[in-house]
């Protein structure tokens, strides 16, 4: 029990300087990292040779993000180039002049969509600078972007969360289970998100009244995602859940929106090349990551081309990096074709060939070297349990206090269990991968039902995104924010976090005292 307190020091220094200290984020990680290789040495006796492999792997990890974070930033300045800001605003006014719609058509179902195809932060990347262009605030963008996506990343990136971070842990007849009971719980907690979503968004002095105001549109707009979703589980699996969700749903608000506008006598929405084509650039990145989500061409790209190191310095520890699977491929290979367009559209201005490079390196700098810190921090968690002194794992320590919990505090603790390994490593996958067989293990000794406490898991590794560091950081550069912006997106996004996480418990004893 002693060295499972000891594992949390380092994360809750993080915490404690992220959230409440006046230093930057960068020297706050760099202080924690610090902390952890004291007690990587000195309790956990890891030698330095797996010490500078995990310092390695994190490297190699952060430049795939960073790479990611670069291909979004020349596409995003590429949009700027062909009038995207000025297309997006005058498109989403004509879809609606309803601030609501336009922020629940960005902020939850494209969101939900853009999770479902690509998820590992990729969606705020996209999402944050359309909502930028219809008026909304860069801090609010990147905020409500991650909000946005609390419920679609348990099925993020073709199902891998469940398919493949809990499945491969607990099996997948207890995986399946467990994401059967998260789609209808999803259901029911959808309208806690789109009403986050609504409240921040607000620039109304009196939110609250906004909120009883808007009641019923809160509960319709998270239906439109949530009960697709749920179809598309049953009928298709959890690769498509999100999806289909997000496709269902922006169709079903938009077409809400263009009800209203009949009925108001406004003007209906009509395309014209000129109004749609900035928006080319974002359209095809997600027809890309769509067809490279297809089974077997997924397979085939992976095969293409694979840059695998079995064993970095001889310690074991591998890194696998598939480049044609990664969105930064879809970035880049359509920041390539639109350059070029630009380029030849505009033959005397020789600006863009500069420009369009050097903004998206400057907004890249400051967020590059915490991410390489953050990684860094990870993985030498996650390797931990290479070490002579014979303990597991860091992070499974950790986990550890809460074995021998009873029933009820089993199934309030596993949410925030999984949104932990979603604030340490950025990725649900891996949340699902780091806790699931603890969570199962816990269920076992508290006489708890295992589909149960794993929904609880999922459900809480999808949260976790929201406060995420490095999934922070990488929108964060995209709207071009620095210092001490994350900070306030901690602040915003934690007490939301804890409300999902305590509704998602009680939920989860609901549904215990209905099945059990």
């Amino acid at each position: 029990m002693f060295t499972s307190f000891i594992a949390i020091v380092p994360i809750g220094v993080l915490v404690l300087l992220a959230f409440f200290s006046r230093r930057n984020f960068l020297t706050s990680a760099i202080l924690a990292l610090a902390v952890l290789l004291g007690v990587s040495v000195f309790v956990w006796q890891i030698t330095s040779d797996i010490i500078l492999a995990s310092a390695v792997k994190g490297i190699f990890i952060a430049l795939e993000i960073i790479a990611i974070i670069f291909g979004a930033l020349l596409v995003l300045e590429i949009f700027k180039k062909l009038g995207g800001e000025r297309a997006a605003q005058q498109i989403f006014d004509k879809i609606s002049p309803d601030y609501r719609v336009k922020i629940v058509l960005v902020a939850w179902a494209l969101i939900a969509f853009l999770e479902g195809i690509s998820g590992f932060g990729t969606p705020p990347m996209i999402a944050a600078p359309i909502l930028m262009a219809i008026g909304v605030a860069p801090i609010i963008s990147v905020i409500i972007s991650l909000i946005g996506g609390s419920l679609p990343v348990a099925f993020g990136a073709a199902g891998l969360p469940i398919m493949y971070g809990m499945s491969f842990v607990v099996g997948e007849r207890l995986a399946l289970e467990a994401a059967s009971i998260i789609v209808v719980l999803n259901i029911i907690t959808a309208p806690l998100v789109v009403a986050a979503i609504l409240f921040i968004a607000s620039k109304e002095k009196n939110r609250w009244r906004e909120m009883r105001k808007n009641f019923f549109f809160i509960i319709f707009a998270s239906l439109a995602v949530s009960v697709p979703s749920f179809a598309a589980f049953h009928l298709l699996g959890p690769e498509l859940t999100s999806i289909v969700g997000g496709i269902g749903g922006m169709l079903i608000i938009s077409l809400y929106a263009f009800a209203e506008n009949m009925l108001k006598k406004i003007k209906t929405l009509k395309f014209s090349v000129q109004s749609v084509f900035p928006f080319a650039p974002y359209i095809i990145v997600a027809i890309l990551l769509t067809i490279t989500r297809i089974y077997y061409i997924n397979n085939f790209l992976k095969e293409a081309w694979v840059i695998d190191i079995p064993s970095i310095l001889g310690t074991g520890i591998n890194y696998s990096f598939n480049p044609l699977v990664s969105p930064s491929a879809a970035f880049f290979a359509v920041a390539i074709v639109f350059f070029v367009y630009l380029l030849i559209r505009d033959r005397e201005d020789h600006k863009y060939k500069t420009e369009i490079i050097n903004n998206a390196a400057q907004k890249l700098i400051k967020p590059a070297a915490a991410l390489i810190t953050i990684l860094i921090f990870v993985q030498i968690m996650f390797n931990s349990g290479v070490n002579n002194a014979g303990l597991p794992n860091m992070i499974v320590s950790a986990a550890y206090i809460f074995s021998g919990a009873g029933q009820v505090v089993t199934l309030l603790i596993a949410p925030f269990i999984g949104a932990l390994g979603a604030f340490i490593a950025g990725s649900a996958t891996v949340s699902n991968l780091l806790f699931s067989s603890i969570q199962q293990s816990t269920a076992l000794i508290s006489g708890s039902k295992e589909s149960i406490v794993l929904a609880m898991q999922g459900m809480g590794s999808a949260a976790g995104n929201v406060i995420a560091i490095h999934n922070i950081l990488a929108a964060l550069a995209i709207v071009g924010l620095g210092a001490h912006s994350e900070r306030k997106v901690l602040r915003t996004n934690l007490p939301y976090l804890v409300i999902y996480l305590v509704l998602t418990g009680i939920l989860g004893l609901v549904v215990t005292a209905i099945v059990v």
